[in-house]
């Protein structure tokens, strides 16, 4: 169903791992807009990764418009915020406040139809965060509504939609051999699983396949930066600091993937990387990455249970060490 709205908005503020579940959801207003001019502001974060796909046509971060006048008691309008809103057929927002005001300027600036489902919403949803942001879309398209599209992993989405040109060629493959990529951090010290657990698992990967590991070092994991860069040698490289193309490039390099519970996780799943989550204290069923191949263990698993997973998805898939 393509419906006729000629310019659209999308206010997404979350982070990684909730900008990925969103991607089926993402695809549904793409296909049902097909000839309409969508932007997407949201976490400058992430942002590259959609600028370079085509899920969207454009991208504006959070940081460059007054998004808390929107706020207010009542958004004046001639306020710049009032103008740019004024601009769109029509909007949806998986942005807002417990208390309306956010979507009270919405209705009181914009002309045209209105989705306002807040994040906050998911709380009370009963589901995957990804079937969360399909539901918010039943108006638009009648096979959310009946549920076609609701356990779809977003990996097709990610891989062919969404950032094409950051794909590595098969020439870029040749020259890198398979490599066990690691990301041992989270935005949350509780859901992460041991370093030194972590450290474990290279070591068994190196030994029983030779498969070298590279760890992904991010600012949350500032704080584990000099346990790796000791650990580090021939069969373990860290990468720090690296922009979220590369990252996802990386990922998509990879021949297997082991993570916490956190956004690059959620990244490499979609990304179609064989993925081992460590999952724990939140529950996966909810907020596991969805993915063609993964494999959720909670948070307790050994690291000789993270190597079984790991031989089972090279044996499920075409990987060969």
């Amino acid at each position: 169903m393509v419906v006729s709205e000629h310019r659209i908005c999308i206010f997404m503020t979350g982070g990684i791992g909730d900008f990925v579940s969103s991607l089926p959801a993402l695809h549904v207003i793409r296909q049902c807009f097909l000839n309409s001019r969508i932007l997407l502001v949201g976490n400058p974060l992430w942002l590259p990764l959609v600028g370079a796909g085509e899920l969207v046509d454009e991208v504006r971060s959070v940081d460059n418009l007054p998004l808390h006048a929107g706020f207010m008691s009542d958004l004046p309008r001639d306020h710049a915020l009032s103008r740019f809103l004024a601009t769109f057929d029509l909007i949806i927002s998986w942005f807002g406040d417990r208390e309306g005001r956010w979507a009270k300027n919405l209705r009181r600036a914009c002309a045209g139809r209105l989705l306002v489902n807040p994040y906050h919403n998911v709380h009370a949803f009963e589901g995957h965060v990804s079937d969360f942001y399909l539901a918010t879309l039943t108006e638009l398209a009648p096979c959310v509504r009946y549920g076609v599209l609701r356990g779809q992993p977003p990996a097709a989405l990610l891989q062919e939609a969404l950032f094409p040109r950051s794909h590595p060629s098969g020439d870029d493959r040749a020259d890198e051999g398979p490599f066990l990529c690691l990301h041992p951090g989270s935005g949350s010290d509780r859901k992460n699983w041991p370093k030194e657990d972590f450290l474990e698992v290279a070591t068994g990967a190196f030994c029983r396949w030779r498969l070298p590991s590279t760890v992904l070092i991010g600012p949350a994991e500032q704080g584990q930066r000099a346990f790796w860069n000791e650990a580090g040698g021939t069969s373990l490289s860290v990468k720090e600091g690296l922009p979220i193309l590369e990252v996802a490039r990386t990922l998509r390099r990879a021949a297997l993937y082991v993570g916490n519970d956190s956004g690059i996780t959620h990244l490499a799943a979609a990304a179609g990387v064989p993925v081992v989550a460590l999952f724990g204290p939140t529950d996966p069923a909810r907020w596991a990455p969805r993915g063609v191949r993964v494999e959720v263990l909670a948070q307790e698993a050994s690291p000789q249970q993270v190597l079984t997973a790991l031989a089972g998805l090279q044996e499920d898939s075409s990987i060969i060490l």
